[in-house]
């Protein structure tokens, strides 16, 4: 047998080893959010049923700071040896437009497990706007050029892009208003402080179901199975498609087998009904996907995002 069949072979077995004996200590899963909001519930929601697959604890770790970026470069130096994983959120394919530079690449340092999540934005209006629909919102904004202010959960989150591509496809503009996330968007239109907000459905729920805002549409392509009555973009802007997404991953070459392992434990997870339920409340959809498919995904997330950011002029962050 030559050297290079024996490197190969050995490898292979060692792998094989590893793999057959992981996980045998505990998993760290680390997200770039503070405690009890949207990542951490998710994160746990689903790292319980992972770790009774598993049959090892699977600890929810919170790094805030500079838009996820420090958990990302935290997951991103770790070893590849599963034992140090990223609930990735959507703001992950921001980053890249909107700071200058990134200590680590963020499509190629990271091993895509599988999305855990999606779910669509909504646009919102208090109850007695004259808007009907989301066509008499884009009227009135092309009428009043500038004078409808929007809320949305600050400069470079999710919403805020969702709504500069929105004014980018249908040739309008918004006057603007960041809030410091949270509900705080979404009371302030309740409260009559600004007219229209973009924001989640866990963010305005129960303002909507308490009959103090009225949905107008829903980002995705689809209309979304929790509100099929409330309209899509698209409907009104052809082809908007804009979700909010939670991921699995992990650093750099984690080996294919532990990649599978938690995979197919994330799967069952996600499967499990308790989790589906819990995902409803949260205004969230399971989402299962192979890791090639993630990893597509993620990638094309990064471009088009990074287009949205250089096409609306925001200037990116040192």
């Amino acid at each position: 047998m030559s050297k290079l069949l024996a490197l190969v072979v050995t490898s292979l077995v060692t792998g094989l080893a590893f793999a057959q004996a992981y996980p045998s200590k505990p998993i760290k899963l680390i997200h770039g959010f503070v405690p009890g909001g949207n990542v951490d519930i998710t994160a746990r929601v689903v790292g319980q049923p992972m770790s009774e697959i598993l049959g090892q604890p699977m600890v929810v770790e919170g790094r805030p700071g500079a838009g996820g970026t420090v958990a990302a470069n935290a997951v991103a130096r770790s070893d590849p040896d599963g034992y140090t994983l990223f609930m990735m959120a959507s703001g992950h394919s921001f980053s890249p437009g909107l700071y200058v530079s990134l200590p680590y690449d963020p499509a190629n340092d990271f091993t895509m497990i599988s999305l855990a999540a999606q779910f669509p934005f909504v646009i919102a209006v208090a109850p007695n706007h004259p808007a009907k629909s989301l066509g008499d919102l884009i009227a009135q904004a092309r009428a009043k050029k500038g004078d409808v202010t929007l809320a949305h959960a600050g400069v470079g989150t999710g919403m805020h892009l969702a709504t500069v591509l929105l004014q980018s496809r249908a040739g309008i503009q918004f006057n603007l208003i960041p809030y410091k996330g949270g509900n705080l968007a979404p009371m302030a239109v309740a409260q009559g402080e600004t007219q229209v907000v973009f924001d989640t459905p866990a963010g305005m729920a129960s303002l909507i179901k308490g009959g103090r805002l009225r949905p107008l549409a829903v980002s995705s392509a689809s209309r979304w199975k929790n509100w099929p009555d409330v309209a899509t973009v698209a409907e009104s802007v052809p082809g908007f498609d804009v979700r909010g997404w939670m991921a699995l991953a992990g650093p750099k070459n984690l080996p294919q087998p532990v990649v599978e392992r938690l995979r197919k434990a994330m799967h069952q997870a996600l499967a499990r009904q308790d989790v589906i339920e819990r995902f409803s409340q949260m205004g969230t959809g399971v989402a299962p996907t192979a890791p090639a498919e993630t990893q597509a995904f993620l990638t094309s997330e990064i471009e088009r995002w990074k287009k949205v950011v250089r096409e609306a002029g925001i200037k990116p962050q040192n």
